[in-house]
């Protein structure tokens, strides 16, 4: 039971962080629908997850799998409709779903990276200053349509961790940077 109601608490937050800013539902979309939907695609990351992240996953496959939950949403039809969700949002749901399951010791790897939102860019471009590295021009997640912006935070990161955080994984580092804010 205390596992059941964490990750129920898990995905409230994740889908929370996920979709706040995105505004992925039409107005007229019901919250029946809405409902439906979050379930669907919290079955397709939990089976996701349970299938590809129980060993180390590449940065290749890591993309990959967030393409597969952007199709999933645009080919997944509720009331004869898709409520499609772009390469931001399904990163975001993903990498934050992934860091509360290692967190809380029920993912046995470490996320190979973290969740991009407005936040964290901020955070990074104020310890890249720190240690002398230019900072970066902030992108709204909401708008990442594929892998490009994202990526380019994500080699943001590495240059900030190769320089001021070397024990640590992408991972770890967005922890520390996260807490001390």
């Amino acid at each position: 039971m205390k596992d059941k109601f964490l990750n129920n608490e898990f995905w409230n937050l994740t889908f929370q962080g996920g979709f706040q800013r995105a505004n992925i539902y039409k107005e007229e979309v019901s919250e029946k629908v809405r409902k439906k939907f979050r379930e669907q695609l919290r079955t397709n990351i939990e089976t996701l997850i349970e299938i590809k992240y129980i060993t180390e996953v590449s940065e290749q496959e890591h993309i990959k799998n967030i393409k597969g939950i952007v199709k999933f949403s645009n080919i997944n039809l509720i009331n004869g409709n898709p409520i499609p969700i772009n390469f931001g949002v399904a990163q975001k749901l993903l990498n934050l779903y992934l860091k509360y399951i290692w967190c809380a010791g029920k993912l046995e790897t470490t996320p190979i990276h973290f969740p991009i939102d407005r936040l964290i860019q901020i955070l990074l471009n104020s310890e890249a200053k720190k240690v002398e590295i230019q900072k970066r021009e902030l992108k709204a997640w909401t708008q990442f349509e594929d892998e490009t912006d994202y990526m380019e935070v994500i080699r943001f990161a590495e240059k900030l961790r190769d320089k001021k955080y070397t024990e640590l994984t992408l991972a770890e580092m967005e922890l520390e940077i996260f807490q001390r804010r």
